[in-house]
């Protein structure tokens, strides 16, 4: 039974369960789809596809594309898909969140407010973006439902990245406004 191994291997099994996929369009994947609760970079991607296929959990064949450019297409072996229906089973281990826009507004007070103003106000712009995207997903979503069996739980996914996204704007709101009041008493100096 999968424990404490690297959640790289089971994005990379969730995803070439959906579809065969190179390594380049895994990452792609990763960063439209995902991004809001994950993050792989190439240098995760490429060694775990490597250990992957070493465990025959996964197979490559060169394939070209549309352009007649060559490239390796990554495909889910039977002995993966089973390592990916256990990992689904194994409890869901504690969760870490980190927020550098929460850690610099915890100390900022070793900079002026000015600048966390133009912090989180970037912070809102970057996440409004992101939920606008999310609403165009799900209208895609919604449009092809049954085009692929798990569209349903993709929809879920991201209902809870819409909820987060809503509570993120209400939050920079209310935060906007109290750091703009102390901008206006104090003039943004505050121990600059």
């Amino acid at each position: 039974m999968p424990t404490n191994k690297n959640k790289t291997r089971y994005v990379i099994l969730g995803l070439l369960n959906e579809e065969h996929l190179s390594g380049y369009e895994i990452k792609r994947i990763i960063d439209m789809r995902l991004s809001f609760f994950w993050n792989e970079s190439f240098g995760q991607i490429y060694p775990e596809l490597k250990k992957l296929m070493l465990e025959g959990l996964i197979v490559a064949s060169d394939q070209s594309d549309k352009r007649g450019k060559e490239s390796k297409k990554y495909e889910i072996t039977t002995q993966g898909k089973i390592e990916l229906q256990e990992w689904l089973k194994v409890p869901v281990e504690k969760e870490l969140i980190r927020y550098e826009i929460l850690l610099k507004l915890y100390f900022s007070n070793e900079t002026s407010s000015k600048n966390m103003l133009n912090h989180v106000k970037e912070f809102e712009i970057n996440h409004r973006k992101q939920r606008e995207l999310f609403d165009k997903f799900e209208s895609q979503l919604k449009e092809n439902i049954d085009v692929h069996s798990n569209h349903r739980q993709i929809l879920m996914v991201l209902s809870f990245g819409q909820k987060v996204w809503d509570a993120y704007a209400h939050w920079c709101e209310e935060t906007i406004k109290l750091l703009e009041q102390v901008v206006a008493e104090h003039g943004g100096i505050d121990n600059e």
